[in-house]
């Protein structure tokens, strides 16, 4: 059985892992340091990556998952709070000018910014029951749209669609080109 909870400070380590596994693989000589920094990032309360932002998944009582979500009328107050910490690694991962992307999110959107399962987890619902679990906070808070970007080539892709999500436009996140995927949900 899978169980949503709110995440804690206690999960910091867990959600900052879950970021890292979400999109940071290639960035293994890093691992440490990008730990380190995203755990200091998550504990804190009025970041983008903040815990208070974060659902975990658990099955059988062990975690299987995390989902970082956030009402888009707060993304850029909370992550112009974050970025500061993580300048110097994403200068590093990503080159300069990241900093300098558009907003992923903005007033009226529900924004579900990472999203990840562990291996032994995926394929068993388990991320289904974290995108279901950002549309009913949306829908909680009023919101109609729920947001999410995707890599082109991710086969993550199929699982939203079949959740309702459809192509919105293009988006450049990181220096990278992603897409924007749209769910409209009854409030």
């Amino acid at each position: 059985m899978i169980k949503i909870r709110k995440a804690s400070k206690e999960d910091a380590a867990y959600i900052a892992e879950g970021i890292y596994n979400a999109f940071l693989l290639e960035y293994e000589s890093l691992y440490n340091q990008w730990i380190k920094i995203l755990k200091d990032v998550c504990e804190q309360e009025d970041t983008h990556y903040s815990y208070t932002n974060t659902v975990i998944a658990e099955v059988d009582g062990e975690k299987a998952g995390m989902m970082i979500a956030v009402n888009g009328e707060h993304y850029r107050k909370q992550r112009d709070r974050m970025y500061p910490q993580l300048k110097e690694l994403f200068d590093v991962a990503f080159g300069k000018g990241w900093d300098e992307m558009e907003d992923e999110a903005k007033a009226g959107e529900f924004y579900i910014d990472s999203l990840s399962v562990a291996l032994p987890y995926q394929n068993q619902g388990v991320g289904t029951a974290l995108i279901e679990k950002a549309k009913k906070i949306a829908q909680k808070e009023g919101i109609s749209m729920v947001t999410l970007a995707v890599e082109p080539q991710n086969r993550a892709k199929k699982l939203y669609q079949k959740l309702g999500f459809a192509y919105q436009r293009g988006i450049t996140i990181f220096n990278e080109e992603y897409e924007l995927y749209v769910a409209e949900i009854v409030v």
